[in-house]
């Protein structure tokens, strides 16, 4: 009977512990924030009528910070500077900063899927010409890996849309595939 009453305490205990443990919640919740790096490849392709079809292959940085007003709605900022050489010859200094909104689906505790629109400004300075500074926008749709409570792997890709002046290409669509991490603060 010892015995019975024994293993029945050591039953109760263990399913109390259980039920008391908490479940580690991954990621950035409502009122947090994100601050995001990636590095990029990227490919431009650009129609100018003056000059021909132009093709330029760069790397770039992007930095981030972002706000959740829910878990599922962020808000954010974005930086990005690049250095782009073109195959016509000539060195390009771009700096685009905007704002982006994302949509998170997580599919499970570790794993967000996010896609949204992102609006902002390209300021060109092109060795040989003018510069030039235009409204870019485009869509992205990503994916995030927490590999901790507060930090994820994420891979973006993205297709951006700016008018440029004609001497520094026209218009350009542009598709980038970032790779990055992120860090809730």
């Amino acid at each position: 009977m010892a015995r019975l009453c024994l293993l029945t305490a050591s039953a109760v205990a263990a399913l109390c512990s259980v039920s008391t443990a908490q479940e580690v919640m991954y990621g950035a919740g409502e009122g947090e924030l994100l601050f995001g790096f990636s590095a990029n490849y990227r490919y431009a392709h650009a129609d100018s009528i003056g000059s021909g079809a132009d093709e330029t292959e760069s790397f770039v940085a992007n930095g981030s910070l972002s706000w959740f007003l829910q878990r599922e709605h962020e808000l954010g900022f974005e930086l990005s500077p690049s250095f782009i050489r073109s195959e016509l010859g000539g060195d390009s200094l771009d700096l685009y900063a905007g704002g982006f909104y994302n949509y998170n689906w997580w599919t499970s505790p570790q794993t967000t899927i996010y896609a949204g629109p992102q609006f902002g400004v390209l300021s060109t300075d092109t060795s040989g010409s003018d510069g030039d500074t235009a409204f870019s926008w485009g869509v992205h749709a990503g994916f995030r890996y927490w590999i901790d409570p507060s930090v994820s792997i994420d891979i973006e890709p993205r297709v951006s849309f700016t008018s440029l002046d004609e001497s520094l290409g026209g218009d350009q669509s542009v598709f980038d595939l970032l790779i990055g991490l992120s860090v809730k603060l």
